[in-house]
């Protein structure tokens, strides 16, 4: 009796500990709200419909990463950078939305300073900007570089895309935050709303995916229960069958979700129409500029881990057959084909970097943790090295680059052709 009284005690004193804990990491996630920071350091722009501010710091407060974010003088999230290179200096510029900007992780670890910490490593003296601001869209990413982004000379341009980019690309604003759009007209790409009207800026919505009931009761239980939401749906409902917890919710997939449906949706299809119109405008700039363009795929959390599709299919009701995960990094390619950029496709490399012990992304928040932005820049520069984008000076072959349209599979270290 002594010893089951003694096991007893150290259960409930284990469990009385883990509660504490639990609470502890409640208190802190509700500390931070999405949204808030970012009203916090970026301002409104007539030409983008937001920029940074420059020299702007906040700290981002969430369950999985406290960082602080700050902007140098030229109002990027980036080291402070002489606008004009030193002319024995290999420049990349980084386009991108919240993945590049790296607000959930520090900037040491950002996929554009690992990038540059590797090159540099390999004796090549180099710079790598980041140009990117969280939530923009293709479009703002393109005017982005033609009103900010060219005047750092890079010799290579990286458009980092996300599959929100398609439909936010043809859309007027993000979350009732006005953004510049171009209209379509003869094949040709008009900007019809300029200036962009002022609006302070709405929070977006919760991914979806993430949504959580309102806490109530054991924290620890609460955090049980997310947990299993986003890695083990099936045990999630096992449990609320229980009578533990409610089941996963039925919810209706957002707008930009249908890039992923099989059947070729005619709103998807003029969305893509325009995002394909601005990557070839992207590449005439940055080719006026005298600089090569490459588009970096980003994949999805759900493209990359299979508890993450099967909580959203469990979220959505969605069956198998109708969706397609491959949909948009195929249709990038063919892009990439039809208009002779590269695309460097990351699904390979992060995929081969997963295990049960240390993902790419978190587990809560849809982004890249500190080792995705590191398999993200290893990625990167294996293609660098293979396609001859670098520069003699750091043992490259410059004038050599890869055929124009190839897709770069990082894992398998070759290039092949972008229709397969």
């Amino acid at each position: 009796m002594f010893r089951i009284a003694l096991a007893s005690l150290s259960i409930l004193f284990a469990l009385g500990f883990m509660e504490v804990a639990a609470r502890f990491i409640r208190a802190r996630q509700q500390g931070g709200k999405e949204g808030r920071e970012e009203a916090l350091y970026t301002e409104y722009d007539p030409a983008l419909g937001w920029r940074k501010k420059k020299n702007a710091t906040v700290t981002y407060r969430r369950r999985e990463y406290t960082v602080e974010v700050r902007i140098n003088s030229q109002g990027l999230r980036d080291p402070e950078r002489r606008v004009e290179p030193d002319p024995r200096t290999f420049r990349v510029l980084a386009l991108g939305d919240s993945f590049v900007e790296g607000y959930t992780v520090d900037l040491g670890e950002t996929v554009t300073q690992r990038l540059e910490s590797r090159l540099r490593a390999a004796g090549c003296p180099s710079e790598v900007i980041n140009g990117a601001t969280a939530a923009y869209s293709t479009d703002q990413e393109y005017l982005f570089y033609k009103t900010d982004g060219a005047r750092y000379q890079a010799s290579v341009v990286l458009v980092f895309f996300y599959w929100n980019d398609v439909i936010y690309t043809d859309r007027q604003d993000y979350f009732g935050t006005p953004k510049p759009a171009f209209e379509m007209g003869g094949g040709v790409l008009h900007l019809h709303r300029y200036p962009v009207k002022e609006k302070p800026r709405s929070a977006p919505q919760a991914e979806a995916e993430d949504a959580t009931e309102a806490p109530s009761g054991s924290a620890l239980l609460e955090l049980v229960r997310e947990r299993l939401w986003v890695s083990a749906p099936d045990v999630h409902d096992a449990f609320a069958r229980l009578g533990l917890w409610n089941p996963i919710p039925r919810a209706t997939p957002r707008l930009e979700m249908l890039v992923y449906d099989r059947r070729d949706l005619a709103p998807v299809e003029d969305a893509w129409e325009k995002a394909g119109a601005i990557l070839k405008a992207l590449k005439k700039d940055v080719e006026d500029h005298g600089a090569h363009l490459a588009i970096v795929h980003v994949p999805g959390r759900m493209e990359i881990q299979d508890s993450s599709w099967r909580a959203t299919q469990k979220l959505y009701r969605l069956k198998d057959g109708a969706w397609d995960l491959d949909k948009v990094r195929n249709k990038l390619k063919g892009f990439g084909a039809s208009l002779g950029i590269p695309v460097i496709d990351l699904v390979p490399a992060l995929r081969a970097a997963e295990s049960p012990l240390q993902g790419t992304y978190f587990i809560f928040d849809g982004h890249w943790n500190a080792r995705g932005h590191d398999v993200a820049a290893q990625a990167v520069l294996d293609w660098m090295k293979q396609s001859g984008s670098l520069p003699a000076a750091c043992g490259g072959r410059r004038s050599e680059l890869a055929p124009l349209g190839t897709v770069w599979n990082p894992a398998s270290g070759s290039t092949g052709d972008s229709k397969h």
